[in-house]
C-alpha cells in the first residue's frame, strides 16, 4: 500500500473555495488548528461548515472572513464565553446560519455515514430550533407521524461534507488512526465525508497501531491523507500529549473582541509564520513543554489558575 503521508501545505491545497467541510474538536480538545491556520494562509474562501461543537475552527475561520454558511449546534469557548468572531460575522450578515441541537447534528452526520437519506428524531420537538429561518429553507427538517406508534417525529436529512478534517493522537502510513480520550463526533464526521484528511501528533509503525486496536477509531481505508503536525491542536489540547493553553486562549479571546485586534492576531500568529514549525517556534519551546501531559495521568500536573473572562 502506498503511504498516505503528505505535507500540511499539500493537504490544504486540495480544499477548494466553496467547499463543504467539517472538523473534529469539541470545547478545547482535538481541534485541527494547524490545518485551520494553513487554510487561512492559503485563503480558502466562501466555505460552508457543518459542525457539532467545533468552535475553534469555525471562530478562527470566521475572523479571517472565509465562511459563508454554517450549520451548527452551540458554539462557545467553555470558561471564556462567546465566540466573538463568529458572532460578529453572523450579526453583520456575512454568514448564513442554521442551528440544531447537538443530537440533531449528530443524527445528520450519522445518516450521512450510513448512506441513508435521513434519520427520525424527537429531540428538537417543541423547541424554537424548528421555527427559525434556515439555509436550506424547507429542507431543514420534515414533520412526520410514525406509522407504527403514531408519535410525532421530525426527519433530519443527511450531511455528507466534501471534506472532514480530523486531528488524532497517532497514525501509521496506511492511515489507521488512533485517538486517546474522548472522540466526540469524530467517527461520524469522518464516515460521512467524501474525503478525509487527518493531522496527527505522531506517525508510528503499523505494528504499534496493531498492539492497541481498541484505540483505533478509524481504519486506513476511510482515510485519504495523513499529515504529521506535533502540537497540531494548539491552543486546544490533546489528552496524553498536552493541555489546552490558558495563557494563549486569553490572548486569542481578547484579540477576537474587535476586527482590528483580531487582524493583528492573525498577522502575528498566522501570516508571519510561514508554516507550523515557525508557529511552534513563536510559541516557544519552554512554553510548549509546560503544557505537556504527565504520562501517567494524561494531563499536566503543573498547577495553573483557570481564568474566565
Amino acid at each position: 500500500m502506498d503511504s498516505k503521508i503528505d505535507s500540511l501545505s499539500n493537504a490544504v491545497s486540495i480544499i477548494n473555495n466553496k467547499s463543504h467541510i467539517s472538523f473534529s474538536g469539541f470545547a478545547h480538545s482535538i481541534a485541527p488548528m494547524a490545518f485551520v491556520r494553513e487554510m487561512i494562509r492559503q485563503r480558502r474562501q466562501d466555505l460552508e461548515i457543518s459542525a457539532v461543537g467545533e468552535a475553534w475552527a469555525v471562530d478562527m475561520l470566521s475572523g479571517a472572513g472565509l465562511l459563508s454558511k454554517v450549520r451548527l449546534s452551540n458554539f462557545m469557548f467553555e470558561g471564556w464565553g462567546r465566540c466573538h468572531n463568529f458572532s460578529r460575522e453572523v450579526e453583520e450578515g456575512n454568514i448564513e446560519v442554521e442551528d440544531y441541537s447537538h443530537y440533531g447534528m449528530i443524527n445528520k452526520f450519522l445518516a450521512g455515514s450510513m448512506g441513508i437519506p435521513f434519520l427520525p428524531t424527537k429531540v428538537m420537538n417543541g423547541t424554537d430550533i424548528v421555527n427559525v429561518d434556515t439555509i436550506d429553507k424547507s429542507n431543514k427538517f420534515k414533520e412526520y407521524t410514525c406509522p407504527f406508534s403514531k408519535e410525532k417525529v421530525i426527519l433530519l436529512p443527511k450531511i455528507q461534507p466534501d471534506f472532514a478534517i480530523i486531528h488524532s493522537s497517532r497514525a501509521d502510513k496506511n492511515g489507521n488512526i488512533q485517538l486517546f480520550g474522548i472522540s466526540s463526533s469524530t467517527e461520524e464526521i469522518a464516515k460521512a465525508a467524501k474525503y478525509v484528511i487527518v493531522t496527527t501528533e505522531e506517525i508510528v509503525e503499523e505494528e504499534v497501531i496493531r498492539k492497541n486496536p481498541s484505540n483505533t477509531i478509524l481504519p486506513g481505508f476511510l482515510i485519504d491523507k495523513v499529515v504529521h503536525v506535533p502540537y497540531g491542536a494548539h491552543p486546544s489540547g490533546m489528552y496524553q500529549y498536552y493541555d489546552y493553553d490558558v495563557e494563549h486562549i486569553d490572548i486569542y479571546i481578547k484579540a477576537s473582541k474587535t476586527k482590528k485586534d483580531f487582524n493583528k492576531y492573525l498577522q502575528n500568529y498566522v501570516f508571519n509564520c510561514e508554516n507550523h514549525l515557525q508557529y511552534l517556534k513563536q510559541m516557544g519551546i519552554s512554553h510548549l513543554l509546560n503544557l505537556r501531559a504527565d504520562p501517567y495521568y494524561g494531563y499536566s500536573l503543573k498547577g495553573r489558575e483557570e481564568k474566565y473572562v
